[in-house]
């Protein structure tokens, strides 16, 4: 049986094949993506708008349980944050110039905004503070007793193998009570072609 139909809505059906009601107005939109709608000329508005009248992607049933399980995992991976007294290190590799680094504050207060942990700071492996042994030790200072270190970097060079392991392991000895987690770095992950994609659409749209 159909569930979460709101056929109490004075716009049911609002799209062709609908399934689910849950998102009644769309969180993606506009996607621009034009297979699913496209620009139409609004005379109220008196300039083009992103139209999705003819999709029904988000009203369809399995789309809904999939971004509501996306939802869940982002719940669970907050209570694995919150709990315990865990310490998070976006390590980048700094530079001379201050707004150069301004980039990683920003992203530090995005993480922690969706994180809800206010224990998750930035470090810089050079030119700039603070770097990893006095990020590492304001942590321990807060209570933190397993530190997750995140090397900010694209590529998998010798910063990434060779120089932060072993300022790690110099830590190490500083403080053998605390656990470290030394992570891969961001290159390694697929996702970020999903952010080139994006940036791609951006300017084309």
């Amino acid at each position: 049986m159909v569930k979460r139909l709101n056929k109490a809505c004075k716009f049911f059906p609002c799209h062709t094949g609908l399934e689910d009601c849950t998102f009644c107005y769309c969180p993606f939109y506009p996607c621009l993506d034009e297979k699913k709608g496209n620009h139409v000329y609004s005379s109220k508005y008196k300039k083009g708008i992103w139209s999705c009248e003819s999709c029904n992607w988000i009203h369809k049933r399995k789309v809904t349980d999939d971004i509501f399980n996306l939802i869940s995992k982002s719940k669970y991976r907050r209570r694995v944050l919150q709990s315990g007294k865990k310490g998070v290190i976006v390590l980048s590799h700094g530079s001379k110039l201050k707004k150069a680094n301004a980039s990683l504050d920003r992203t530090v207060r995005a993480i922690r905004q969706k994180t809800g942990v206010n224990t998750i700071v930035p470090a810089y492996l050079q030119s700039f503070r603070p770097d990893l042994a006095q990020s590492i030790k304001n942590l321990i200072a807060r209570g933190c007793q397993t530190l997750i270190i995140i090397p900010f970097f694209l590529f998998n060079g010798n910063h990434v193998t060779r120089d932060i392991p072993r300022l790690i392991k110099k830590e190490k000895t500083k403080y053998p009570k605390t656990k470290f987690i030394y992570t891969k770095n961001l290159g390694e992950d697929i996702r970020i072609a999903d952010i080139v994609a994006d940036i791609i659409e951006e300017t084309l749209a």
